[in-house]
């Protein structure tokens, strides 16, 4: 047959069918919603619909002549058409039943159309276990071919779809039998058997299919860049294989169903493949069954591996005790060489190094330790990197602190145990980190600042140096003598024994006040008794001077009132 009888036959058998369809639509009940037919109605109805049948029956009968003759590529095609007109068919076949059983409510036609139904349905029986082996082997040539043509693909993929649509006619026409008392047992085991053996081999591919993806992915991360892109070339066209067989699976799972068959074990499948528990065609013993397995499986290997497992545990613990053990000597060490250098470091350098020099080893040996266990440090020490950057990325203000905390470490503004003004706060460091400093105030309140806040502030480092200067501030009345309160301060310092005589004291008269002259008094002393000396000076010059006579003036306030007469 040439391509253009072919097309012609084609174009001949579709304008029939569409006419078929029309005539058959102008034939049918106009409104069948009307509240009763007569039983005149239904019998001529059922007359129509035979003669209809019986036509169409004979089309299809001399479509599938012309099939064996025609061309494998158009075998297809003349199954499509061959499709219609029995969808065609069964329409008619399924309203003829209908109206068998209303009939049948009738005493009087109890029997009418019975026999030409069974036959008709059997046939159909017949036609269709035809079909799907005919299907079927030209599926099965079609996968033997090597070639990747779409066209090729989307045959087969339509040809796989009409194959789960056969069964389900099949079905069907298992169910018309039965509403005509025809014995359908036979059918019924025999589609049972098919779409049980059709599940088995959906089953299968997918599963193949899910090796072959995890193979693949296993590759993806150890190929080239060319590699790359073929395998995920090649992955994309499993999981559209993959997706198109899990469908053809869920249709098998819903007709196994209808029939009252078990579905657990392809309803697991169903979910592996599609990843879908909520699944009409899923049971809840296929989810159960799903999770048993996972854990029988987790407790066989655990089972088989438990020694080994608690061997690398105990090994992975002895080496982190050991590793402990060299940081901890590692660190002392370190502090040791660092507080002996001719260099003066400060207290958080030295912490800073000693820890530094601690962590190191003790990174190293959990390195190690978890070599021992088998996992791979690369990806580890990558996925590390990543979630550092986006750590560092959430806590900018920490990392503020830890610059400002390096800042201070490497110049040195104060250390632990100085005396500090730092933020408006005043008090004795107590502890310093890389992120904050913790000062105790004079009133014993121990605050933490951030080191971002002293950095990025003045800082006044009040001990420092090893000597500090008083500066007293002493006044006199101007009756008082000068000399005499000069002598009188000269001794009080000479006599306090923790006055340094080097840098010497200074006493001179500084400023003549509005009501007192001020002498200022600057002695030198050890920052360490600073406080003690101010203190006690304070209180020996107010003795000395009221034994001496010498008046300490105060500010005060002359109020003269005057009264007037008021003229009458």
């Amino acid at each position: 047959m040439t391509p253009y009888n072919t097309f012609f036959t084609l174009f001949i058998l579709l304008l029939t069918i569409s006419s078929n369809n029309l005539f058959a639509q102008d034939e049918s009940p106009a409104d069948e919603s009307k509240a009763k037919i007569t039983a005149e109605a239904l019998l001529l109805e059922s007359k129509t619909l035979l003669a209809e049948i019986d036509k169409l029956s004979k089309k299809t009968t001399a479509l599938r002549a012309h099939i064996k003759k025609s061309p494998a590529v158009d075998r297809f095609l003349f199954f499509s058409l061959i499709t219609t007109l029995e969808e065609s068919l069964r329409s008619k076949l399924d309203r003829l039943v209908e109206i068998k059983m209303q009939l049948g409510k009738d005493n009087a036609y109890p029997d009418l159309y019975r026999r030409p139904l069974q036959t008709i349905i059997l046939k159909q029986s017949a036609i269709l276990q035809q079909e799907i082996k005919t299907v079927s082997g030209i599926v099965t040539k079609m996968r033997t071919r090597e070639s990747k043509q779409d066209a090729l693909q989307y045959t087969l993929h339509r040809a796989e779809i009409k194959i789960d649509s056969l069964f389900t006619e099949w079905q069907k026409n298992i169910q018309r039998g039965n509403a005509v008392k025809l014995d359908m047992q036979e059918d019924t085991d025999k589609l049972n058997q098919l779409i049980q053996f059709r599940a088995i081999g959906l089953t299968g591919r997918i599963r193949l299919m899910l090796d072959a993806i995890t193979v693949l992915n296993d590759r993806l991360d150890n190929a080239t860049e060319e590699q790359q892109k073929q395998i995920k070339q090649k992955l994309y066209e499993l999981e559209i294989s993959k997706t198109e067989t899990a469908l053809n699976l869920e249709n098998m799972v819903g007709l196994m169903k209808k029939q009252g068959m078990e579905t657990t074990e392809f309803g697991k499948v169903l979910v592996v493949a599609t990843g879908e528990i909520l699944n009409e065609n899923v049971n809840t013993q296929a989810v159960v069954g799903i999770f048993q397995t996972t854990v029988n499986n987790a407790m066989a290997w655990l089972n088989e591996n438990f020694p080994l497992i608690i061997f690398k545990l105990i090994v992975f613990i002895l080496i982190l005790l050991a590793f402990k053990i060299l940081a901890d000597i590692t660190g002392r060490f370190v502090n040791r060489v660092t507080k002996t250098s001719g260099h003066h470091t400060s207290q958080l350098l030295n912490n800073f190094f000693r820890s530094i020099a601690s962590k190191s080893v003790m990174l190293i040996g959990f390195v190690i330790a978890l070599s021992q266990l088998g996992i791979e440090i690369g990806p580890l020490l990558a996925g590390m990197g990543v979630m550092g950057f986006v750590v560092g990325f959430a806590m900018q203000d920490t990392l503020s602190n830890f610059a400002s905390g390096m800042m201070i470490l490497v110049y040195r503004p104060y250390d632990v145990g100085d005396f500090v003004q730092v933020s408006g706060i005043s008090g004795q460091v107590k502890e310093m980190n890389l992120v904050s400093t913790t000062i105790l105030t004079i009133d014993h309140q121990r605050m933490a600042i951030p080191n971002s806040k002293i950095w990025g502030d003045i800082i006044t480092n009040v001990t420092a140096e090893r000597i500090r200067r008083i500066d007293f501030v002493f006044r006199i009345g101007y009756a008082d003598s000068l000399e005499k309160a000069e002598n009188i301060l000269d001794k009080i310092l000479n006599n306090h024994e923790l006055v340094l005589d080097d840098p010497e004291p200074l006493i001179k008269v500084h400023k003549l006040g509005e009501s007192s002259v001020e002498i200022i008094v600057r002695p030198w002393v050890n920052s360490k008794d600073y406080w003690n000396v101010y203190w006690d000076i304070t209180r020996q010059v107010k003795e000395d001077f009221d034994k001496a006579g010498i008046s300490i003036p105060f500010p005060q306030q002359d109020v003269h009132v005057y009264s007037a007469q008021m003229n009458t």
